[in-house]
């Protein structure tokens, strides 16, 4: 809209962000975080020792409350200013256009210190479990029950003492009586997982949404697209009350990298047939359809491939979301290729340029370029000890796996770099993550 902020909270400061007024994101083993970008390492508390509402003004949210309204980036938050530096659109400027007409409110009722005076869940974003049915490569087994089997086999051991961990066996509050008391106010839910489709919980909140009549509020979706139908429930069916109120109500962020052999190697489980035809069975029904790529050194090199792949299934380059660049584990970020790949990749992102029409190229060149800034970071190790992990993570899960295709076989373009790591048999799992 004319004369809109791009960004309605920098009428507060240049950091704020309305999400630690309104929300907190909750992991399987209980983790609790001010949002889902938050490092691992830096949670706000955990649900085994205090409840969402001793931890809403702790001293870990009062602080970054506090630095919001002051104008400081809090350390919590950089990969949002991180992305915007590289200009690209952020969690926190989204959210803030999302949920802009509660800036207002929740600052007036906010003390100098970041005290918040009202507990309220405005914005849902709770990961049940890590159930998943994919073990990708750039992942583990916080995130997914399947990697669990591996970390074992490969590994030796598992940070985890069993393989599907859920919230409410270290919840001192069952996360139901949440569910239940904000039910009727919440105007957003974020699922994610492990595989939020697989999960009883994400049926159940559906469910009791439509009992209590709040089927108007935006529902989103991170998912592999693995099942549409799971167990009695047929999302498709389940989502038209909710569609049927207005286009966007219902948003899915799929998370897919390639196509074909290289998405069933990335992403292991994944059966491509399956998943392009649960995009085609979105589209036709209405739901504001996204692709969110992790990009990553596996799929790098064949992105304007990939783009121009999803074109053909419908889905348009405003919808391909590239800024999720993968940082960690090191050796899978895109800043490990040498040089010379580095200047491959780029010339065949500004040949795909050209190749677009004008709205098409004026889309996705700063997406691009947003790359090239990513490429050109500084390695966070030496590159010695980062192409050794990663030359011995690949070699040790596509044995391990007995995998159908090999890493080469998906990235041909690497093979005079790749030949040329040692193989370092005596790197343990400690120095991979």
């Amino acid at each position: 809209m004319s004369g809109e902020l791009k960004n309605p909270g920098d009428e507060i400061s240049k950091s704020f962000c309305v999400l630690p007024w309104i929300h907190l994101n909750t992991w399987p083993n209980g983790n609790v975080y001010p949002c889902c970008l938050t490092d691992w390492q830096e949670e706000v508390g955990n649900l085994k020792d205090n409840t969402l509402e001793e931890i809403w003004n702790n001293d870990s949210m009062k602080s970054i409350r506090k630095d919001m309204l002051g104008g400081k980036k809090n350390h919590s938050c950089r990969k949002c200013y991180q992305q915007e530096d590289n200009g690209l659109d952020s969690t926190r400027t989204s959210s803030n256009r999302w949920f802009k007409e509660h800036i207002p409110t929740v600052t007036d009722k906010t003390s100098e210190d970041g005290h918040n005076d009202e507990f309220k869940l405005l914005y849902w974003d709770f990961r049940f479990s890590n159930l998943c049915n994919m073990k990708c490569r750039m992942c583990g087994s916080f995130l997914s029950s399947k990697w669990y089997e591996d970390e074992v086999k490969l590994y030796g051991g598992s940070p985890l003492p069993k393989a599907i961990i859920n919230i409410n066996d270290y919840s001192k509050k069952d996360i139901n009586l949440y569910l239940d008391e904000f039910v009727r106010s919440v105007e957003e839910i974020y699922f994610a997982g492990g595989e939020p489709l697989l999960m009883e919980e994400h049926y159940y909140i559906l469910q009791k949404l439509v009992e209590v009549g709040n089927t108007n509020l935006r529902l989103r979706y991170n998912t592999n697209l693995g099942y549409l139908k799971f167990k009695q429930y047929d999302n498709l069916e389940l989502w038209k009350p909710f569609i049927e109120q207005d286009y966007g109500n219902v948003t899915i962020f799929a998370s897919i990298d390639g196509f074909g052999k290289n998405a069933e190697y990335s992403r292991k489980g994944t059966k491509w047939n399956i998943i392009e035809e649960n995009i085609k069975k979105c589209l036709d029904a209405n739901i504001n359809f996204h692709v969110s790529c992790t990009t990553n050194i596996f799929n790098v090199f064949h992105l304007p491939e990939f783009i121009e792949y999803m074109k053909k299934l419908g889905v348009p380059h405003w919808n391909i979301h590239l800024n999720n660049v993968l940082t960690n584990p090191h050796h899978y970020h895109i800043n490990i290729l040498p040089d010379n790949l580095k200047q491959k990749v780029k010339k065949k992102y500004i040949q795909h340029l050209k190749t677009l029409d004008e709205q098409n190229a004026n889309e996705l060149r700063p997406k691009y370029e947003s790359l090239f800034n990513f490429l050109d970071e500084p390695l966070a190790e030496s590159r010695e000890s980062i192409e050794r992990a990663l030359k011995y993570t690949t070699e040790l899960l596509d044995d391990g796996r007995e995998e159908k295709y090999r890493f080469l076989d998906i990235i041909p373009e690497y093979t005079d770099w790749y030949t040329n790591i040692p193989h370092d048999t005596n790197l343990k799992v400690g120095n991979l993550y």
